[in-house]
């Protein structure tokens, strides 16, 4: 994982992770739908690793961008800025957009956060802070009333993570091993201890809360900063690492015969799912490396839609929301099936590019 100035293997794993998070909100368009509930189960939870990685990726990339940063104010308001100024131009591009869209068929209206303010209680302080990417789950436990949109659970989580960035990479130079086992602690701590909340319905799920989550993060900054010495190491800790991952899956073959249980424990749901999650993110940055090193050439116009990437995550919410209305899932064709989400893709990336538009110009003059 040598350090270059641009890095084609960071793009693809990019690209991997919306793509992924694509896939898996799209599976959710078709719950119920006994046709495709096998298909249901196995994608849903692939919209769990583009997030994974998405985290994952964010931590890779703290290290330099601290070392870059003249001041911890700098660092954050560049961090800011990037992560609320998307946000809330799509949540208003879109919210507005929708409500445009509701002069031909009102329905549509109906799934704008606006128009429910406008027409359901005016914009109380739950759905104000929503405009920005707030931490839902602290939202929900202050009992504020909370309007879903484009995604704002994970983009609060984000948040926090860039908050405890400079902390975290102070703990990865002085003490990487202990701070590491130290997360994962946290995050089994906090995942079991919010259970009744969850039980409430207070939150979710604890996998929502950023304690739970620092492992993923902190991991990706330990594979940065010790790029060089995992370099070295490749031809012993490749095979381990494959080892673990292929020994791992046929444990969770043999224990958990239920499908569902055996789903569960491979993809990242809990803090359990890191024994398998973490080195299949290696792993996965292993084989973007060297597919870009064979087929630079090949993958250099699926590694442009990097420049995108994040603000796919942010529009395939609403978009597959729009499309989840004008189907019905349970009379299609399994052909019907890729068509229909070949377009969605097609018009989720179409739209991210277009609302692109009209946030980089402001993250540029806020910048400045």
């Amino acid at each position: 994982m040598a350090e270059k100035k641009i890095i084609p293997w960071l793009d693809t794993v990019r690209v991997f992770s919306a793509f992924a998070v694509i896939v898996g909100h799209y599976a959710s368009c078709f719950d119920g739908f006994s046709r495709f509930d096998t298909l249901r189960l196995f994608t849903l939870y692939a919209g769990n690793i583009g997030v994974f990685l998405f985290f994952v990726l964010s931590g890779y990339l703290i290290p330099p961008s601290l070392d870059r940063s003249k001041s911890l104010w700098s660092f954050y308001k560049r961090k800011l800025i990037r992560v609320v100024v998307p946000f809330t131009v799509c949540y208003f591009v879109l919210g507005f957009a929708l409500m445009m869209c509701g002069l031909v068929q009102p329905q549509i209206a109906d799934l704008s956060p606006f128009y429910r303010g406008a027409y359901e209680g005016g914009f109380a302080l739950g759905k104000i802070l929503a405009m920005f990417p707030v931490d839902v789950n602290l939202i929900k436990i202050a009992g504020l009333p909370l309007e879903w949109f484009v995604g704002e659970w994970f983009m609060g989580v984000l948040l926090w993570m860039y908050l405890i960035a400079p902390l975290l990479y102070k703990l990865a130079k002085r003490a990487p091993l202990v701070t590491f086992a130290a997360t994962v602690l946290v995050s089994i701590g906090v995942f079991n201890a919010v259970e009744d909340l969850v039980m409430q319905r207070t939150i979710l799920t604890g996998w929502w809360l950023f304690p739970t989550r620092i492992p993923e993060f902190f991991f990706g900054m330990l594979l940065f900063m010790h790029r060089d010495l995992i370099e070295r190491l490749r031809p012993k800790l490749l095979p381990a690492v494959m080892i673990w991952f292929v020994a791992g899956f046929a444990a969770s073959m043999i224990i958990y015969s239920d499908t569902p249980a055996f789903v569960l424990r491979l993809f990242p749901v809990e803090p359990r799912s890191l024994l398998m999650t973490l080195p299949a993110s290696y792993l996965l940055f292993i084989a973007a490396e060297k597919l870009n090193d064979k087929f630079p050439h090949g993958l250099a116009k699926f590694n442009g839609f990097s420049d995108v990437s994040y603000m796919t995550m942010l529009t395939q919410h609403v978009i597959l929301y729009v499309f989840a209305r004008r189907f019905e899932f349970q009379d299609l064709h399994s052909v019907g099936l890729w068509i229909i989400f070949i377009l969605v893709t097609l018009s989720i990336v179409y739209v991210s590019a277009w609302i692109k538009k009209f946030s980089d110009p402001l993250e540029k003059a806020l910048r400045n």
